[in-house]
């Protein structure tokens, strides 16, 4: 179960640049939000730690010596997976950007991108966002549209489906945790399931996704 919002956020780094590498955890280990104990300089290194299932959101280069960051998303997703992981990257090309959504990461941000909107990026995916620029976003949705269009609805679980019901009534995730007799955090995984598995990522589009999608499953 991820850890609430108000909790220290844990964060794990994998770059192979030393320079980038340690000023990406001075900045987290800065901020009360985070705390950044996982620095590696590849993947291989990342999954030989004992504490990789405690980390709450990865943040992870593609272009890596030994095994890829693409590679090793579905390695990392293994091993911890309610961790989110936020690629960081120089790359802006079509096909990475797909092969990296596509593996499981949910954000994708440049390594350009200014240290306070990291920051905010890190807080944002924990709490079930996919932060990414409009460009990138861009280029997802595309290839997204130009997919078969099956009911997503038939993805989700029995739990899932009442969940994503709720959020169409408009109703908070307190009130939801209520009404399920569950945790906020607990409503928050299946929040943050739900948009993966309907390529979405803000809950009006979850809304209309299970509007239009309902006469098929009645």
């Amino acid at each position: 179960m991820p850890k609430s919002v108000t909790s220290t956020i844990r964060i794990a780094i994998v770059e192979d640049d030393s320079i980038i590498r340690n000023g990406l955890a001075d900045s987290i280990n800065n901020d009360h939000r985070f705390i950044c104990d996982e620095s590696h300089e590849s993947v291989e290194s990342l999954l030989l730690s004992t504490r990789i299932e405690s980390v709450d959101v990865f943040l992870l280069d593609i272009g890596l010596p030994g095994m890829s960051g693409i590679d090793g998303i579905s390695h990392i997703r293994k091993r911890n997976e309610q961790g989110q992981i936020l690629v960081l990257t120089n790359f802006e090309d079509n096909d990475r950007i797909r092969a990296s959504v596509l593996a499981g990461a949910r954000g994708y941000l440049l390594k350009t991108t200014e240290v306070p909107r990291l920051l905010d990026a890190l807080q944002e995916i924990h709490e079930g966002g996919a932060p990414m620029t409009s460009h990138i976003a861009r280029i997802i949705l595309d290839y997204l549209g130009s997919l078969p269009k099956p009911n997503k609805l038939k993805d989700l679980t029995e739990r899932e489906y009442e969940v994503l019901q709720k959020i169409a009534e408009r109703r908070q995730y307190k009130q939801i945790a209520s009404d399920l007799f569950v945790s906020i955090d607990t409503v928050r995984t299946h929040v943050r399931n739900i948009y993966a598995k309907l390529n979405v990522n803000k809950r009006r589009e979850a809304e209309e996704i299970f509007k239009s999608a309902k006469k098929d499953i009645l």
